[in-house]
């Protein structure tokens, strides 16, 4: 049976009564081959919240290193004996299940999230990508700044990228060296300027876990005050679009809750993904452009 690609995070929760988790790592399945990222900071973070559980977190990520060690050498022996891998090594969605049941609720791996791989991207580009964003976006290589936008970005957003790329910022990086009050990066998918700001920033609801979400929310909304004030902009007149579809209520009550909560912030316009045109059509009517230097812009 052919697998999808798709990702699933590793967490450590060290106190699970209390249900808060730290995301240490990355399994990414690019339907051919597992890729496996664990971030030694954080693995360093959860040894400090919980320091009598370090022997069962290193002894929790050795276990699956080596259930991903086993399934590449039984891929890798395959390929090379011209056959189709099987046997009892490779991994299975209901591994990750299994997994994720290990060590009473200290060790948790995360449901399968399919991730789509665009013409023109690299399996490595995606992962690369896919680690930044979830797990650790820190000490990150210059060039990844550079990378494709992410796999997560929906059809209808890389249309409104290609639609507004020729006039203002797209797959923008903002940093300190723009705003040097920022303590992170974000990403932003489009940004331009003329009297007021018009941007928009893609979240894809389904793809993150609460904490990221909140990150996301909480980053975008630091962003736009501080642009608005270095730049001296009226936030009633400019539009900071964030793009995420309402999830459902009835089957994640949680998401749909923060959804409604991200609607009430007064800076922040959010609307559905498949209306992202509305963004281009303000770009369009505002003449609105690009704003930064060449040597700040991190991608045109």
């Amino acid at each position: 049976m052919k697998i999808a690609p798709f990702h699933t995070l590793i967490r450590i929760a060290p106190n699970p009564a209390s249900g808060e988790a730290v995301v240490i790592g990355i399994v990414f399945f690019d339907g051919t081959r597992y890729w496996l990222r664990v971030s030694s900071r954080k693995v360093r973070l959860a040894g400090l919240l919980a320091p009598n559980l370090k022997g069962v977190i290193r002894d929790a990520v050795a276990n699956v290193e080596r259930r991903v060690a086993l399934d590449t050498q039984t891929r890798q022996s395959a390929v090379a004996a011209s056959t189709r891998p099987s046997g009892g090594n490779l991994l299975q969605p209901a591994d990750w299940e299994y997994l994720s049941r290990y060590s009473n609720g200290i060790v948790r791996v995360g449901p399968l999230n399919t991730v789509a791989i665009f013409e023109g991207e690299s399996p490595e580009g995606v992962f690369e990508q896919l680690y930044v964003q979830l797990v650790d976006g820190s000490n990150v290589q210059e060039q990844l700044s550079k990378v494709t936008p992410s796999p997560l970005v929906q059809e209808t957003v890389l249309q409104l990228m290609e639609r507004v790329k020729p006039i203002v910022h797209t797959n923008l990086k903002i940093t300190d060296r723009q705003l040097p009050e920022l303590f992170f990066e974000f990403r932003m998918e489009c940004i331009g300027l003329n009297g007021s700001f018009t941007a928009a920033h893609a979240l894809p609801l389904e793809s993150y876990g609460m904490d990221t979400l909140q990150q996301h929310v909480f980053e975008y909304d630091t962003v736009a005050r501080s642009l608005l004030r270095k730049f001296k902009r009226d936030p009633r007149k400019s539009a900071f679009y964030l793009l995420c579809d309402e999830p459902n209520e009835e089957s994640d009550p949680d998401k749909h809750k923060f959804w409604r909560a991200v609607k009430e912030n007064p800076l922040l316009t959010v609307i559905p993904s498949d209306k992202a045109e509305m963004v281009a059509e303000r770009i369009e009517e505002t003449g609105a452009r690009k704003f930064l230097k060449a040597e700040t812009q991190q991608a045109a």
